[in-house]
């Protein structure tokens, strides 16, 4: 039913809560681990995740995992790591984020899109935000004033 990334993306937005989507993440990282013949201890260890998670992820890439196995061959780089001073320092932004990733969820969203994004989508998202400079040039706080004042006195008249 979904025609475009842009679709996807607010459908995503709208069913799940950023909890659910940084759960999604990870999934999808765990098994990226598995595939790459990872041990259970060092995906927990360096996800944070625990082993029945760990064991769902694996069970589901053994019994099926079509879904995981698509993602993961269409997935066009490995995400940044992460220093041990900056992953334990609890005012380093990669925490901040994790902390408060319901404020930086839509960010955190387009980066992962973007990384796994061909040309053309990219080009789309670019327009998008182009559009959107020239909204925010268009309504300006004079012009919501002028706009405001203009409306309530045509609606006084009525």
């Amino acid at each position: 039913m979904l025609n475009s990334p842009e679709e996807v993306a607010e459908a995503l937005s709208d069913l799940l809560t950023p909890k659910e989507i940084e759960n999604l993440a990870k999934r999808l990282e765990i098994a990226q681990a598995l595939v790459k013949g990872l041990d259970y201890s060092t995906i927990r260890d360096n996800l944070k995740v625990g082993y029945s998670t760990i064991s769902r992820v694996n069970t589901w890439l053994n019994l099926s995992g079509q879904g995981y196995k698509i993602m993961l061959t269409r997935r066009k780089s490995e995400p940044k790591k992460i220093s041990e001073q900056e992953r334990y320092d609890p005012y380093s932004w990669h925490n901040i984020k994790r902390r408060y990733s319901m404020y930086f969820w839509p960010q955190l969203f387009l980066e992962e899109f973007l990384k796994s994004a061909d040309k053309k989508e990219k080009e789309k998202v670019q327009k998008v935000f182009e559009s959107l400079k020239i909204k925010g040039k268009a309504f300006n706080k004079q012009a919501n004033k002028e706009l405001f004042e203009h409306f309530s006195k045509n609606l006084g008249k009525h």
